[in-house]
């Protein structure tokens, strides 16, 4: 059975397929390629340009965003997104019509004209007004289904007091948001006065509420900040799939200090924005589908050697696993070539040190030029990883980390990566305590993250591969 999101999609791709399509017929009307009486002789004709366009639209489309799940609710962003891709699209079309025209001329001797020349906007004009019209239209739909409540998702309230009592009412006054609010946590150390009723729980219950409950949002309305237990509640929530907001204080609101949303006037900051915007994620993902399967197959010979060599070396399976923590927390497999003997961690997990006796000697060479690690672009392939990111590591130290930093989960908010800005400006790290220390270049990372700064840390780490630099 179709989940109610991949129906929501479908719906989308379904309708914009018919638009297109329009759009397309409508437009070689305009540039009287055949008259509209002959339509049904010259169907077979127009069926294979047909599928181009559908193809090409629909990955601009996809590139832009207009296939996220969480747009379809909001008519104004798909309305903008609709006008952004179709602008860009008719650019590249016009592009090409003019040199295809050129071309036509010149072969034929007939001048193309002016008609048929700018009927590019004419076709960028009615793809913009009939997508945008099945977009708005299925929002509206949405949201009429949102309002009778279906699809509706749950939101946690963290407080007890009266700001968090407000926030309660204004979602329940306004049932387009799409929320139930399904209770409320006390926070550690509540000396105010409680001003709701159904308590479901303490901090401490948060990561069971959202499991047990299905909750997508989680909102941090507590009467006094204490800078400690809001790092801990984003800890908690990091990596659950959640959507994290917090009521700010007025002071931050004057000042300008935090960037707020609105829920029907009550401000709201978003502690887990969007990183990237559409078109940047799905340009980095492009990038990395493109550079892992260049890296894979034309290395392969030199893949294969050393696999072989490796096997020689340790007598064992060449491609050494390991489960890790991933996006959203979520374990992966992680594959690298090995570089230990087969029971190095035969008592237990431990990181590796400057001078560890369980690394081969191969496997020291391999490491100093971080060979050992390019089967992590077999991860990057299938989606577990990306070329850029935060290095994931395994749970049984996440446990230990987060104790000394519970902000450590914020790195889940994006995929791990073969390399970091924490390995390249700090280095490995042989001990939690430097795992810490190492925190806070790849939250800055996160913070700041964008494809040039992507670039930056790929030719640094370049660097360091070809200076031998690595552990």
């Amino acid at each position: 059975m179709k989940t109610p999101h991949l129906k929501t999609l479908w719906t989308a791709i379904i309708a914009d397929g018919i638009m297109l399509n329009l759009a397309f017929l409508l437009y070689i009307k305009f540039r009287e390629a055949i008259p509209l009486v002959q339509f049904s002789d010259q169907v077979p004709m127009l069926i294979l340009p047909m599928l181009v366009m559908m193809l090409f639209w629909y990955g601009l489309f996809w590139l832009f965003g207009l296939y996220e799940v969480e747009q379809f609710v909001s008519r104004y962003k798909q309305v903008s997104l609709v006008f952004q891709a179709t602008t860009v699209g008719a650019i590249m079309l016009a592009l090409f019509i003019y040199i295809d025209d050129y071309l036509y001329e010149q072969s034929s001797g007939v001048e193309v004209t002016a008609r048929a020349r700018f009927g590019i906007f004419f076709y960028w004009a009615i793809l913009i007004a009939s997508v945008s019209f099945a977009r708005v239209l299925h929002a509206t739909v949405i949201r009429k289904r949102i309002m009778r409540g279906i699809g509706r998702k749950n939101a946690l309230i963290v407080g007890t007091g009266k700001r968090a009592q407000e926030l309660a009412d204004d979602i329940q006054a306004h049932p387009a948001l799409g929320l139930n609010v399904i209770g409320f946590v006390k926070e550690h150390q509540n000396g105010q006065e409680t001003a709701v009723q159904d308590i479901v729980g303490t901090v401490d219950d948060i990561p069971s509420l959202i499991q047990a409950r299905r909750v997508s949002t989680v909102m941090i309305a507590a009467e006094v900040n204490r800078h400690e237990e809001l790092l801990q509640i984003i800890g908690l929530c990091e990596g659950r799939g959640v959507s994290l907001k917090t009521l700010p204080d007025m002071y931050e609101i004057v000042s300008g200090a935090a960037q707020t949303t609105q829920i029907y006037g009550m401000p709201l900051v978003s502690l887990d924005p969007k990183l990237l915007s559409p078109i940047e994620a799905n340009l980095k993902r492009i990038f990395d589908i493109v550079v892992s399967a260049l890296v894979l197959l034309i290395g392969l010979p030199l893949w294969l050697i050393i696999a072989l060599i490796v096997w020689f070396d340790t007598k064992a399976f060449p491609i050494y696993s390991q489960t890790r923590v991933g996006l959203h927390g979520k374990p992966f497999t992680l594959y690298k070539f090995r570089s230990m003997r087969p029971d190095a961690e035969a008592s237990g997990p431990k990181l590796t040190q400057k001078e560890d006796d369980r690394i081969t000697p191969l496997g020291r060479v391999l490491r100093k030029y971080r060979i050992d690690e390019f089967p992590q672009f077999f991860n990057v392939l299938i989606g577990d990883m990306s070329i850029v990111g935060p290095r994931p590591e395994r749970p049984y130290f996440i446990e230990q980390i987060t104790k000394q930093a519970p902000h450590y989960t914020r790195l889940h908010r994006v995929k791990p990566g073969i390399t970091s800005w924490g390995q390249v400006k700090y280095g490995y790290a042989a001990n939690v305590d430097e795992m810490v220390d190492r925190l806070k270049y790849d939250l800055f990372y996160i913070e700041n993250m964008s494809f040039g700064m992507d670039i930056k840390i790929i030719l640094a780490t370049i660097y360091v591969v070809i200076t031998g630099r690595g552990q």
